[in-house]
């Protein structure tokens, strides 16, 4: 699959922080997009370094990771407008997860060698993968009827992480290849975005929770819980394949509907409507 570097015109000053009819499926996606540009960045730095020291003889890797690297700096600026909207509903404590996430990403990259930074952006890509799959196949009644803007950012962004599934697992078999050195970077990378995404999380909910009643705090809490069980549930078993010595991400079939979300987003004109709400038939890109 070649990467495509896509520009949509998604961003809206009238969104919602509250895009879903399931409003703690929201609160969830926005405490991850706190960190999500500094990872971004972070992501971008390491494939840089691989891109510069790595890639005399493979242009093509060169060339992916060009175009990577454009991906996740487009997501990183859509999310920056996004978080802008978060501090300025109340959500300053969200800043101490920005400088955890700068401060620990900084550190690794000081500390541990090109090998093992590159096997943590692996495993946190593979993950993603797996994350884009459960929200297109699982997760359409959280995204319909909702508020564009938070939808479409979300939908976006995990459709091109599946596009670009493979390129990190390239660059670390081009720095390193070796199978223990990438399991120990995607348990690292795994354990270590879901503490930062938990952190940020928990700061959005209590924020959301704050006027609520006892009875609705529970209830709250209990469909967080379950949501939570839910993409579990449906990630870890199909994750296990992430272990395996040969296992190889490009060989993972691209979904009807990542196939439809990736064309969907190339379009140039303003979309102010859902992808979840749109037919499968799509308007081809301007």
């Amino acid at each position: 699959m070649t990467l495509t570097p896509r520009k949509p015109d998604i961003l809206s000053e009238d969104g919602h922080l509250n895009w879903s009819p399931v409003p703690e499926f929201a609160h969830i996606y926005n405490g991850a997009s706190v960190a999500i540009p500094y990872v971004e960045h972070y992501l971008n730095n390491v494939m840089n370094e691989v891109r510069t020291r790595h890639c005399q003889d493979n242009p093509a890797l060169a060339e992916e990771l060009d175009l990577f690297i454009k991906q996740e700096a487009t997501h990183s600026r859509y999310h920056m407008e996004f978080n802008k909207r978060m501090f300025s509903a109340g959500y300053d404590r969200l800043k101490s997860v920005i400088d955890r996430t700068v401060r620990d990403l900084q550190q690794l990259r000081s500390k541990r060698s090109l090998a093992f930074n590159v096997a943590y952006c692996a495993g946190f890509e593979t993950t993603a993968t797996f994350s884009a799959k459960y929200l297109f196949e699982r997760c359409d009644m959280m995204f319909k009827g909702g508020d564009a803007y938070g939808a479409n950012l979300l939908q976006w962004h995990v459709a091109e992480e599946f596009e670009h599934r493979a390129t990190c697992h390239e660059a670390f078999k081009a720095v390193s290849g070796n199978y223990f050195v990438r399991l120990a970077g995607l348990a690292y990378s795994f354990w270590h975005i879901h503490m930062l995404f938990d952190l940020a999380t928990r700061i959005v909910l209590e924020v959301y929770r704050a006027d609520m009643t006892p009875a609705e705090r529970r209830a709250s809490i209990k469909r967080e819980k379950r949501l939570v069980r839910r993409q579990l549930g449906y990630m870890l078993p199909r994750m296990l394949r992430l272990v395996m010595p040969y296992y190889d991400p490009a060989k993972l079939k691209v979904p009807a509907r990542i196939t439809r979300a990736l064309e969907f987003y190339k379009r140039r004109d303003p979309i102010r409507v859902s992808f979840a709400d749109v037919p499968d038939t799509i308007p081809q890109a301007a």
